[in-house]
């Protein structure tokens, strides 16, 4: 967090939380959030194929799916999977 000398750290959860009900590492953050924006881009640099495209942290199958859905929805991709005119103005936003 930045610090350079010694310090106090505020804990928000009680000892028993920390022990039994958070994990021990975070979720990456591409594995649980809507990847609209991710398959925009990836569909404007030329990927065709999403499902198999080699994420570091792969996100759910799903989430894929449903944001290529929710972006067809729209009418940034159309019936193939392939970008729009209308997708492409989405990109540059």
């Amino acid at each position: 967090a930045g610090r350079t000398t010694n310090g106090y750290a505020y804990h928000l959860y009680t000892e028993q939380q920390f022990h039994y009900e958070l994990l021990k590492t975070t979720v990456p953050e591409i594995q649980r959030t809507n990847l609209g924006n991710v398959v925009l881009l990836l569909k404007s640099l030329g990927v065709d194929n999403l499902l198999e495209f080699d994420f570091m942290d792969p996100p759910p199958q799903e989430n894929i799916e449903n944001s290529m859905y929710q972006l067809w929805v729209l009418g940034a991709l159309d019936n193939t999977a392939a970008l729009t005119k209308m997708g492409r103005k989405m990109v540059e936003f």
